[in-house]
């Protein structure tokens, strides 16, 4: 993961602070693993953010321009809400670890988490969802390709009843049921927990993963980043917004998942990748 880029010093700083704030030896996980450490929960989250925020900070000193926009998916809002200055890359840190804590707390009692599905319409999702009234839809990546959240036992249910009809389902690597109604209680603690950040004006708008809006004060990206994590995504919404931006695009970060969602929601569209370190 931080293949090449331990030469790039604005990559090096920005790991080393979030290793200072949060007590995590992320550059030696992403650089030695082993995988499974570095995937644990409270891992892996900090770990792509420092890491998306210093590729992001690389590239703009090696001579990137500012971008026209920004979106994130999911908490990848929260890497791009750094990038634009909106608050600092420990605050984004702080909002995880509340996330985590709150979760923690909260969901104690009964394992939840999420589910995957692909090769299915909406439709039929929503229909097999009817037998499981506890589950929400949380993510509509694709035509064909959405997330449902809620309790596992219940997941497990709808991906064995899925699986015969769909090309892939299954449960993520996650233990929280992420946007969808289950996190709303959480919402006032979060809010509390943050509440001595102040947000600054953004150095470029970011597009809301909820409804594809664009996000053009400090206040308004902040509070959309506190409530991300009880609103789906729809990321349809968002390559519908970044196509009227006539601008190229391009994914910061590790790996190519948001390139091929994008592909998938529009083939008309290209995205490079600014994984590899500049130069």
């Amino acid at each position: 993961m931080s293949a090449g880029w331990e030469a790039h010093r604005a990559w090096v700083d920005t790991v080393r602070a979030a290793e200072t704030h949060t007590g995590y030896p992320l550059r030696r996980l992403m650089a030695e693993g082993p995988l499974e450490e570095l995937r644990f929960q409270r891992h892996a989250p900090c770990a792509v953010l420092a890491h998306s925020v210093g590729v992001f900070r690389a590239w703009r000193e090696a001579g990137l321009p500012l971008p026209v926009a920004a979106a994130g998916h999911s908490m990848g809002l929260y890497s791009a809400l750094v990038a634009a200055g909106v608050v600092s890359l420990e605050a984004a840190l702080d909002l995880l670890s509340a996330v985590e804590d709150l979760s923690e707390a909260a969901f104690a009692g009964r394992p939840m988490g999420m589910a995957f599905v692909i090769g299915v319409t909406e439709m039929e999702v929503r229909q097999a969802m009817t037998a499981h009234p506890s589950l929400a839809l949380s993510n509509r990546n694709g035509q064909a390709q959405f997330t449902v959240s809620g309790p596992v036992d219940e997941l497990e249910l709808l991906v064995a009843a899925l699986r015969p009809s769909v090309f892939k389902a299954g449960l993520l690597p996650v233990r929280h049921p992420l946007h969808g109604p289950h996190m709303v209680s959480l919402l006032p603690a979060v809010v509390r927990r943050l509440g001595s950040v102040t947000p600054a004006a953004p150095a470029f708008p970011l597009i809301s993963h909820f409804d594809g809006r664009m996000l053009s004060s400090g206040r308004a990206a902040w509070d959309e980043g506190l409530a991300s994590v009880a609103l789906p995504v729809d990321w349809l919404a968002v390559v519908a917004r970044l196509k009227t931006l006539a601008a190229p695009l391009a994914e910061c970060g590790h790996g190519s998942q948001l390139a091929g969602l994008t592909r998938w929601a529009d083939r008309t569209l290209q995205v490079v990748s600014l994984q590899a370190p500049p130069g």
